[in-house]
């Protein structure tokens, strides 16, 4: 079962905070103090994992992957949206994800998100439907269609902590009444939830463990002369031209400048849509010391909708998507297109 839930809008505003603390072990070049640079971040993840000279250590995470879950490792992948820094300035707001094909012919969509949102489980299946769909010209007939499978590497908890989830689940459709049937292979949705990672100190002893080691903990205090770190990079070669990939990055004052940029960006509208959401609840309450505490919140509510679709309103002129708009105002995609 897919879990969804709440979560107040100033809490995603504080997830977003730079960290304070420069990263000294990344081999950046001397200059001005920077924040940081987790690998999970979207665009940092993109261009270690979705460049064009990236495949190998796409290749080993993606089979990672699959064989944890009990499927075949991944022989060989092309990426298909290599990473462009054109393109991620023109579009900040933009999901940025690394799409491959393998041998095979079937897609991988993979992202890593930092920030929590109330409806991602929907949203990883939206974009799954999307990849999927894209595959079919108007003229081509349904056999030609491949499979795709998500991956969604979070830093949050998607199910409750009391649900006993493991790190990795994965999803596809099954038939309750027959199991052995399976006309639906085509789908496939794993969800990685960094917070529950616990390696306990010790050496992870598979595949998938060292890349959530590594990915979980790169760039975040953990510094290369760490036991387990060293011991991961010596041992798996792919693990080491990721980390060329990701010491490139911090190394790149340009990349860094649009990283920032791009964060700014995004916790600017997060901000503005904050205020719009305090102060409409703000204006209900006033109202409702006059005329009844349950009316004024009854405002409150109606107040803070406006502002979301006025909110929305401005982020649909700046040609944003509107699967991103929904995802930051929590309105359907059904009101946006309305507007």
């Amino acid at each position: 079962m897919l879990f969804a839930s709440t979560r107040p809008l100033q809490s995603v505003l504080e997830g977003m905070s730079a960290t304070e603390e420069p990263d000294r072990t990344t081999g950046a070049t001397p200059g001005r103090i920077r924040p940081a640079v987790p690998l999970t971040s979207d665009f940092v993840f993109k261009y270690v994992f979705g460049a064009e000279h990236s495949t190998e250590c796409l290749r080993s995470l993606l089979s990672a992957v699959q064989e944890d879950a009990g499927y075949p490792a991944v022989a060989s992948v092309k990426i298909t949206n290599p990473f462009n820094l054109k393109e991620s300035e023109e579009d900040k707001l933009s999901v940025v994800d690394v799409k491959a094909t393998d041998i095979t012919g079937a897609t991988y969509t993979m992202e890593a998100q930092a920030t929590y949102h109330a409806a991602f489980a929907s949203r990883a299946l939206y974009y799954w439907a999307r990849a999927y769909g894209r595959q079919l010209p108007e003229s081509e007939i349904y056999s030609r269609l491949q499979p795709v499978v998500g991956i969604n590497i979070l830093e949050f908890h998607l199910f409750p902590q009391s649900a006993g989830a493991p790190l990795h689940t994965s999803f596809r459709p099954y038939c309750r009444e027959a199991p052995q049937l399976d006309p639906l292979g085509d789908f496939v949705i794993h969800f990685i939830e960094l917070p529950r990672f616990d390696h306990q100190g010790l050496l992870p002893s598979t595949a998938l463990d060292r890349w959530m080691y590594y990915i979980k903990y790169r760039g975040k205090g953990v510094v290369m002369e760490d036991p387990i770190m060293k011991a991961i990079l010596e041992e798996t070669s792919e693990i080491r031209e990721a980390e060329k990939r990701y010491q490139a990055f911090t190394a790149d004052e340009e990349l860094q400048d649009r990283l920032e940029a791009r964060d700014k960006f995004r916790r600017t509208h997060l901000q503005l849509l904050h205020d719009a959401e305090q102060k409409g609840l703000q204006q209900g309450i006033e109202r409702g010391r006059e005329e009844g505490l349950e009316e004024g919140r009854e405002e409150g509510r109606e107040e803070e909708r406006v502002k979301r679709l006025e909110s929305a309103r401005r982020l649909k002129d700046r040609k944003m998507s509107l699967e991103e708009i929904a995802e930051i105002t929590n309105l359907t995609l059904e009101e946006i297109q309305q507007l």
